[in-house]
């Protein structure tokens, strides 16, 4: 009887597969590949496996020599998204990240974006500034580019030493949770604004052996890093409250002063056409120069017009040389192409001169000048 029953069990499934569907289950060692397939793609990393089964001693400690020392998680499946994922846990050792992505890399990625978020909020409540500076009349968008600059800088930081706490499959999707520690990402952070910081003190000492317009020109081009190492100095004293951030800032609102000091002393005679001149002048003024007809540094611009007369309408192309000396040497020259239409080609030229300064105002004047 029994041997009859075992027989017509084959058939009795086999008669029901229109309305049955058996599902088999991956073996333990499909699992593990397809695990082991995923966590290839982070740095070829060997994984534990919440599945294993396999009790071999020799066998558990080789897999234990092949786990990462920063990478350590439980491959694991589930039916629901983890609450971790919702609500990352919060800790004043560490920066804690939960990302989502279609394989580890992915979600890795998404995680320290996550961090990077948590670190960008944190800073933007503690920044500080050197309010000497930022009330100054010229400069009332240095600290709002400062600002814009520091969300940069949090999205170029190099996480290192990742660890991977949770992963969790979960139709197909890959939810990760890592930590990043503070104290190692401010050390190494430290590290990059150090040397920062050494470049701006000896260019600036360097330069106070030459003349005001070297100076100025030395002051101009280290802007840019100053504004990098205010932003670097902001996360810093974010990661660690203990960094002592006003020694920083005071010493960079000193240089930034001297400019002004620098812009007081010293004039710039601009020359040319008249129409063009005064738009240059104008951007000039906005940037804090002084204009001086007896200045021995000299601006000279120079134009080219092209008039073509296309259905009737006068097209003028004009081309503005600008030209910078000192002492009979010229320190600088650069172009600058604009396009005017009108009914008349006086009127054109006219417009050409307003497309020459929207240009400008888009332009680094600085830079325009070689100043920079």
């Amino acid at each position: 009887m029994k041997k009859k029953l075992i027989f017509l069990l084959p058939f009795l499934f086999f008669g029901c597969s229109n309305n049955f569907v058996m599902l088999k289950q991956p073996s333990i060692a499909t699992q593990k590949t397809d695990a082991q397939n995923a966590w290839d793609e982070l740095d070829g990393k060997k994984v534990r496996f919440n599945n294993q089964t396999n009790t071999n001693s020799t066998n558990s400690t080789q897999s234990t020599q092949n786990l990462s020392k920063v990478a350590v998680s439980m491959l694991q499946t589930s039916d629901t998204i983890p609450d971790w994922f919702y609500a990352p846990p919060k800790s004043d050792k560490y920066f804690y990240g939960a990302g989502e992505g279609n394989n580890v890399e992915e979600s890795k990625i998404s995680a320290l974006n996550f961090i990077a978020g948590e670190i960008n909020t944190a800073v933007s409540s503690s920044f500080v500034k050197s309010e000497g500076y930022s009330q100054n009349n010229l400069n009332t968008d240095f600290y709002k580019n400062v600002k814009t600059k520091t969300k940069s800088e949090v999205r170029k930081i190099n996480f290192t030493n990742i660890e991977i706490m949770q992963t969790v499959k979960v139709n197909n999707k890959i939810y990760l949770l890592v930590r990043v520690d503070k104290h190692k990402l401010f050390t190494n952070l430290k590290m990059k604004f150090d040397l920062l910081h050494t470049k701006i003190v000896n260019q600036i000492k360097a330069s106070k052996k030459y003349s005001l317009l070297e100076q100025l020109i030395t002051l101009n081009k280290t802007e840019k890093d100053i504004k990098k190492a205010l932003s670097l100095a902001n996360i810093l004293f974010t990661l660690n409250p203990s960094f002592d951030i006003k020694k920083y800032t005071n010493q960079y609102n000193s240089y930034l002063t001297q400019k002004i000091d620098i812009l007081h002393k010293i004039s710039f005679s601009v020359s040319g056409d008249k129409l063009f001149s005064q738009k240059l002048m104008e951007i000039l003024n906005q940037e804090g120069y002084k204009i001086s007809n007896n200045s021995d540094i000299k601006i000279k611009l120079k134009k080219q017009v092209r008039i073509s007369k296309p259905y009737g309408m006068n097209v003028a192309r004009v081309t503005v040389n600008i030209q910078v000396t000192a002492k009979n040497s010229i320190l600088h020259s650069a172009s600058i192409e604009c396009k005017g239409i009108s009914n008349t080609s006086s009127q054109a030229i006219t417009k050409a001169s307003i497309d020459f300064l929207q240009k400008l105002q888009k332009l680094s004047i600085n830079k325009l000048l070689g100043f920079e």
